[in-house]
């Protein structure tokens, strides 16, 4: 995943060197998410500070996420172990009703 991301920033799109916004695109959920390396993170950071569209639409993602965090319900104690269940079901079967043969 490193070496598309290094690829994606490296690749200069305007001859200024500069990152493009279809690259910022592609990393923007996982940069606000705190999941990029740190080169990747400070390429998409000087880039959202200098280009508006894209910096308004992480904003737009900031606060969405933030709003959503504060109606977060907690979920039900066995729902993740039933989510776990079903999920180890379908990797051992064609499906959660149907065993392979």
């Amino acid at each position: 995943m490193n070496r598309f991301l290094r690829r994606l920033f490296t690749r200069p799109s305007t001859g200024s060197g500069m990152v493009d916004c279809v690259a910022v695109g592609k990393v923007l959920q996982r940069y606000l998410d705190g999941a990029t390396d740190p080169e990747t993170a400070a390429l998409v950071s000087a880039h959202l500070d200098d280009c508006r569209r894209c910096g308004l639409e992480a904003d737009t993602y900031r606060t969405i996420k933030a709003a959503l965090a504060t109606h977060r319900q907690p979920l039900p104690a066995d729902a993740v172990q039933r989510l776990r269940d079903f999920g180890l079901q379908l990797a051992q079967t064609d499906g959660p009703n149907r065993r392979s043969i």
